[in-house]
């Protein structure tokens, strides 16, 4: 009996410490007394946690387009790029200048572009059209942005340079003299071509077209001075040169006005100086390394003489479809060296620099070329019809050496004007195509060629009936100022 109660009070036992381990949650241990609580220094894992998610099912909701525009831009000057269009060619010309050049374009392009710069913050200029093409000036602080589009070649070019002077589109005068149109002969030419125009404005101011070769025994220079002397308004101090314009970077184009500069900058008022040059760094490799070298008849004596006697005179770098006012004489660009690119000098040489520039005066107009070459040549005939290439009066290119029958017969002049300083053989100098175009052209009344003395016409020029020669002859001499060619 003893034995059985002995077995029942040795099962109670385990059932109670069974009990007694489940409800304190493990084995028992003594209690130690609390303590002072210790900082340990806990080193997280330096592999990230990746917490297990949910996979999602792809949303079937539509998503809403972006409303901001894309933006890129182009160029040094960050212009923005045109939307949709092929990479252009960019091209550093002169100075700050940069052309931007995009082929395959349509006018609408030209007008959202002129659209997106306005949105820019850039104003309107000056805006117009020739023919189907279309050009506007625009203007922000910093920059002068122009803009061309040609119909017949689909090209639209973006011509961005620092912020200077401008065309002037309006220049009102009172009108005290007749306009007169002067031919300079060059005296003592190194080279035997030179060119030199004076338009006296109805003013008495005076628009200079390149000048002549120069010389630096002064000849030429002082004949310069003398012809703005005896053509200026009586009572007048000094004679203004409203303008005085550079068709291109020949020496036998800008020598003059270097020599007129060291001999008379304090004598004359020059207004503003117009041109478009090609950069420096692409004459030594062209066919006229020599523009760089120290002679009087240089590039680096024309810079020089900006530094040195006109520094506070306004220049004007002049593009394709500016247009511009001096006094009574209207200028319209039809080409300058911008839209050449990407072809440059060293593809055509100096000559490919020369403007082309359309004068009205009087309702008259005047086509002036330079050296005008034959890729340029090639280039206006395409982008522009008889309309707005037709003159009444034609400056033959290159001193009778250039010029296409494409060019002329679009010009299809009543007078042909040849800038030569020395003595020419008309019949050969006329046998070339373009000139012998000229030479059977019915309509072609008069050829004025330099050689045979200065001559001063009146502008509009409409000379008596008799009063000329048609082809001068080697017994042809020019009257003098002040009487006129043509009566």
């Amino acid at each position: 009996m003893k034995a059985f109660w002995a077995k029942i009070t040795a099962f109670f036992m385990v059932i109670v410490a069974f009990f007694s381990g489940l409800f304190s949650g493990g084995d028992s241990k003594p209690v130690d007394p609390p303590t002072e609580p210790t900082t340990e220094v806990i080193t997280m894992p330096t592999e990230p946690i990746t917490e297990p998610t949910t996979p999602t099912e792809p949303s079937t909701e539509p998503t809403e387009p972006s409303t901001e525009p894309v933006v890129t831009t182009v160029g040094q000057y960050g212009l923005p790029a045109l939307p949709g269009a092929a990479e252009p060619g960019v091209y550093q010309s002169a100075g700050s200048t940069e052309i931007v050049r995009y082929e395959n374009t349509t006018a609408e392009d030209f007008s959202s572009y002129r659209q997106t710069l306005l949105g820019a913050g850039y104003t309107v200029y000056d805006a117009r059209s020739i023919e189907n093409n279309q050009f506007a000036t625009l203007i922000s602080d910093a920059l002068t942005v122009t803009l061309s589009w040609f119909a017949n070649t689909k090209t639209m070019r973006i011509i961005a340079e620092a912020r200077g002077a401008l065309c002037p589109l309006q220049d009102d005068c009172e009108a005290v003299c007749d306009t007169l149109l002067t031919g300079m002969k060059g005296e003592t030419c190194v080279a035997a071509e030179g060119m030199g125009y004076i338009i006296r404005l109805c003013d008495g101011s005076f628009v200079i077209i390149d000048g002549g070769m120069g010389d630096p025994d002064s000849v030429d220079s002082n004949k310069l001075m003398g012809i703005l002397n005896a053509q200026k308004p009586e009572g007048t101090d000094k004679p203004v040169i409203a303008a005085w314009i550079f068709t291109h970077l020949h020496g036998d184009h800008i020598g003059v006005f270097n020599c007129f500069s060291l001999d008379h900058h304090d004598d004359v008022v020059i207004e503003r100086l117009m041109f478009n040059f090609p950069k420096e760094e692409e004459i030594p490799d062209s066919d006229s390394p020599y523009m760089l070298d120290d002679t009087i008849y240089r590039y680096t004596r024309f810079k020089q003489n900006l530094r040195d006697f006109y520094a506070d005179v306004p220049v004007v770098k002049l593009h394709s479809g500016n247009r511009f006012a001096v006094r009574n004489a209207q200028f319209e660009v039809l080409y300058a060296y911008d839209d050449l690119y990407p072809q440059t000098i060293l593809d055509g040489g100096m000559n490919e620099n020369s403007l082309l520039l359309k004068m009205t005066v009087g309702g008259q107009t005047t086509l002036w070329t330079g050296d005008f070459a034959y890729l340029a040549s090639a280039l206006v005939v395409r982008e522009y019809s008889e309309d707005t290439l037709a003159c009444d009066i034609l400056q033959m290119a290159h001193h009778g050496w250039n010029g296409t029958v494409a060019l002329y017969s679009a010009v299809n002049p009543t007078y042909a004007l040849l800038p030569v300083s020395f003595r020419v053989d008309m019949n050969d100098m006329l046998s070339t195509a373009p000139n012998a175009w000229l030479r059977d052209s019915q309509k072609v009344q008069q050829f004025i060629v330099t050689y045979y003395g200065t001559w001063t016409i009146k502008l509009p020029y409409a000379p008596a009936p008799g009063s000329f020669e048609r082809i001068p002859t080697a017994e042809t001499v020019y009257p003098s100022y002040p009487d006129l060619l043509g009566g």
